[in-house]
């Protein structure tokens, strides 16, 4: 169900708009986060597992933080003043050791599941090299869909739970929508917290201007991909395929129309997720405006 599909834009996308707006406003967030799970379920199937453990290892985390900067406080209050400093420092230690762990579970199941073949085949070959023989077995590992994309976010929660930038989210089905919105699960763009929480779970109707926004960047979108990125693929295909029949000029050409393509590739991508977003009223962060400047 990729987001330029016609299972995606005519059918998952109004079903969930008509599913959000039929049921009251203190539940629509459930609508956005049961949409989030069958979006990824029809990737990744029972890999979703993989996204429950992330949110429950993320939820309790964050809570667990929170649960030692309470103590903290109430510690420093039973405390003399020259205590205070010794304290902060014992607990702030705990919080270290809290979001150590956390992230480095996170980091080694991303890390497992899209290196370990990678890694496996170069020690074996370095093993066949010096005739010690396979020392790593290969096995068949499937990644979930946007597993990099929600580990990210994850990460980013709880840095800003451990530097008291936001409070740690009590509700688990809050925390997790925030990490499968279907919208940017597959493609980003990676939003911290504080950028979208309060949109997905506000619960407000349906708005004309905000449908209207969402509709026409949806379609500027599908422009992008659909009329310019894949019609460019053909011909930088053709050209490359038997690049050895063209003159110089029609291969650079077609190099340049390869990075044409691309930009159109993941720009239009992205303005369809962004456009998906924003017609729940959801403002995600733009993340590809102009990937070929900097400052």
């Amino acid at each position: 169900m990729a987001y330029h599909t016609i299972l995606y834009l005519f059918l998952f996308l109004p079903a969930v708009l008509l599913a959000y707006q039929a049921v009251p406003a203190a539940k629509r967030w459930m609508v956005l986060l049961v949409s989030g799970y069958i979006f990824f379920w029809s990737f990744s199937g029972k890999l979703v597992l993989y996204l429950m453990g992330t949110t429950l290892l993320v939820h309790y985390g964050g809570i667990w933080m929170e649960h030692l900067k309470l103590q903290c406080r109430e510690k420093i209050r039973q405390v003399s003043r020259e205590e205070r400093k010794a304290v902060k420092e014992q607990y702030k230690k705990k919080e270290r050791q809290v979001l150590t762990g956390a992230v480095l579970v996170l980091l080694a199941v991303l890390g497992y599941l899209k290196y370990y073949n990678f890694f496996a085949q170069n020690v074996n070959w370095l093993m066949g090299h010096w005739g010690k023989g396979t020392l790593l077995n290969v096995q068949v590992l499937v990644l979930p869909v946007g597993i990099s994309f929600y580990t990210l976010q994850a990460i980013g929660y709880l840095a800003d739970v451990y530097w008291e930038k936001i409070p740690a989210e009590k509700h688990l089905g809050k925390l997790g929508l925030f990490l499968c919105f279907f919208p940017q699960i597959m493609e980003g763009p990676i939003s911290m917290y504080s950028q979208t929480a309060e949109a997905l779970w506000t619960g407000d109707s349906l708005k004309e201007e905000n449908l209207a926004a969402g509709s026409m960047r949806i379609l500027w979108g599908l422009f992008k991909k659909l009329v310019v990125a894949d019609r460019l693929y053909v011909l930088v295909k053709a050209v490359f395929s038997h690049y050895e029949g063209y003159s110089g000029v029609t291969v650079a050409a077609a190099a340049i129309a390869y990075t044409i393509q691309l930009y159109m590739e993941f720009s239009g991508c992205m303005d369809i997720v962004i456009g998906s977003g924003r017609l729940f009223g959801v403002k995600l962060p733009e993340n590809f405006r102009q990937p070929f400047a900097s400052k």
